[in-house]
């Protein structure tokens, strides 16, 4: 199922455009994966010989995703580890934009695919697997490795989730937690079993210095009118002689982002009172939303230049101290950062609309298929020593390596958890240059929860309160059936043009909405968007999804029905 799950991760940004591929594999035919030798294959799966390291690419969409380049094989190295272990060394291909467009242009025109791709976009790991030119890991690891664990330990809840949503298992998932995974590996304490049950990424915090400063307390941010209230009551202050930002929204993927976070809070949902499937853009209190933000820039509380703020520059904002309030992701703010020390920073819990509405928050039974998934070309080279890659990284000392370090040196290990010492923390947040918690791919937060102590830094407090307040004080529901399988409207079907159509369009109304000149306009723009979004066929694209939502409430035996009337 596509899911809209907010994770313990960066936001993905839209990547598009039309860019010629460069850095990729150009692997010759003769060094397929049907090359390799007997005597390299024995090297590759037994760590008692020595194997020469050889190199493979390793394609990524995540433009932000930044691992130490280039790779080194030094054993006290994350990487060098690695090498050790698999006799693998990596090139990265991490395109700065228009990775997308990269990746579909090779499948277009026959080119031999990257040895492994890390997708984050959906429907393109969807469109791999149905070109046939990537594995499924099942028939991968019984031909290269019979005896991996793949085969019999990964979980059945998660494969069963990721072949509903994917129609196959031919990727590693990232950040993978469900039932049968909690069954092995159970939450160390309360705080943390809490944290896995209500984070969220998008949130609204606000800065406590900032809200001395102007005597606001935390009940006064509580409503919608208080919190305008406090952006006024601080816009002319300033901060080391520079005007505070009273409100800062989530730069250029605000919509996907900051608005999402407003209609969660106000109560908005893909479904109706009578329970059937409805886009969220129809939903009264995403109206609602869009009014909030257009309120917040006819009062000058934010610049619209922000509406095309890319990440590092949205991030730089945050952390000057300089930001009263972050609607948005704020996973990508840097708050968390321990080397960058930014402001104490507070939840209020969710935003509630001075309509009266319930805030609502999405939870899933099903568990999630992964937001990262990695996958192997069919024309990999080197696939035993691939297949002895991924049960490395996926065991409990690969997983010790790639997110805590070496014990001794960047952690102890206390009664089974894993604490980090001072220079593990430095190596933690130096991530991009030692590899220490920078390989997200195989990112297993059951695992990592069951081994993570109680927290005690100060900051590791703030960003679970801060993570989870407002999930504590909304009404949850299970928004499982109304997630659609990826590729619902095959790619060349006049659904996923109408549907590609209406997001474009959509996107730049709604800036166009929130610079409205005055109420009148707001409304008036508002009305005319929603027009023209069924002229373009939403409510059609809606029926045929209603359709799969009511027979997925049926398989499930879930019912969803509006929560505000």
């Amino acid at each position: 199922m596509t899911k809209f799950k907010k994770l313990k991760v960066l936001t993905v940004l839209a990547l598009a455009g039309a860019v010629a591929l460069t850095g990729c594999s150009s692997s010759k035919k003769n060094e397929s994966s049907n090359g390799a030798s007997p005597a390299e294959s024995a090297a590759a799966t037994n760590s008692a010989v020595p194997a020469e390291p050889v190199k493979l690419t390793w394609f990524a969409d995540a433009s932000f995703w930044n691992p130490p380049q280039p790779w080194s094989t030094d054993p006290n190295t994350v990487e060098g580890v690695i090498t050790q272990k698999t006799g693998l060394t990596f090139e990265f291909n991490i395109p700065a934009q228009d990775a997308g467009t990269k990746l579909n242009l090779m499948l277009a025109t026959s080119q031999d695919l990257p040895d492994i791709m890390t997708i984050t976009d959906g429907e393109l790991h969807k469109k791999l697997i149905n070109s046939g030119k990537i594995w499924d890991l099942d028939e991968f690891m019984k031909k290269y490795n019979p005896s991996s664990p793949l085969l019999t330990s990964f979980p059945a809840d998660v494969k069963k989730s990721i072949i509903r949503n994917y129609g196959a298992f031919a990727a590693i998932p990232s950040h993978i937690n469900s039932p049968d995974l909690q069954k092995i590996y159970p939450a160390a304490n309360e705080i943390v079993a809490d944290s896995q049950k209500y984070s969220t990424n998008n949130n609204a915090m606000f800065n406590e210095k900032i809200m001395k400063e102007a005597g606001i307390s935390v009940d006064d941010l509580k409503t919608e009118d208080g919190v305008l209230a406090a952006f006024e009551k601080v816009k002319n202050l300033k901060v080391d002689g520079a005007p505070v930002i009273p409100l800062q929204i989530n730069g250029k993927v605000y919509q996907s982002a900051t608005l999402p976070t407003l209609s969660d809070h106000f109560g908005a949902m893909g479904v109706d009172k009578d329970g059937n499937y409805r886009d969220g853009i129809f939903a009264p209190e995403t109206k609602h939303a869009i009014e909030f933000l257009f309120k917040a820039a006819k009062g000058g509380y934010f610049d619209p230049a922000q509406m095309t703020q890319d990440d590092a520059a949205m991030k730089a904002a945050v952390m000057s101290g300089r930001v009263f309030c972050f609607i948005g992701n704020v996973a990508q703010t840097g708050m968390k950062e321990k080397g960058n020390p930014g402001p104490i920073w507070i939840n209020p819990g969710p935003i509630q609309s001075n309509q009266g509405t319930k805030p609502v928050a999405a939870r899933w039974s099903e568990p999630y298929a992964g937001w990262m998934q990695t996958s192997i070309s069919k024309t990999a080279k080197h696939p035993e020593r691939i297949a002895k890659w991924i049960d490395f990284m996926m065991s409990d000392e690969g997983k010790a390596l790639l997110f805590f370090g070496f014990e001794g040196k960047d952690y102890n290990v206390q009664n089974g958890l894993f604490v980090r010492t001072e220079q593990g923390k430095k190596n933690q947040d130096d991530r991009t240059k030692t590899g220490i918690d920078m390989f997200w791919e195989f990112a297993n937060t059951a695992w990592t929860d069951h081994v993570t102590p109680p927290p005690t830094d100060p900051l590791d407090v703030m960003v679970i309160k801060v993570g989870t307040a407002a999930v504590k004080a909304s009404t949850l529901y299970d928004a499982t059936p109304l997630g659609m399988p990826q590729g619902f409207f095959p790619p060349d079907s006049k659904e996923a043009k109408a549907e590609a159509d209406i997001k474009l369009y959509r996107e730049a109304q709604i800036s166009k909405i929130i610079l409205s000149k005055d109420e009148a306009a707001f409304n008036k723009n508002y009305d005319e968007m929603i027009s023209k979004i069924k002229e373009l066929g939403q409510l059609e694209l809606d029926a045929k999804k209603n359709e799969q939502f009511h027979k997925q409430e049926q398989e499930m035996g879930i019912t969803v029905k509006a929560i505000n009337p």
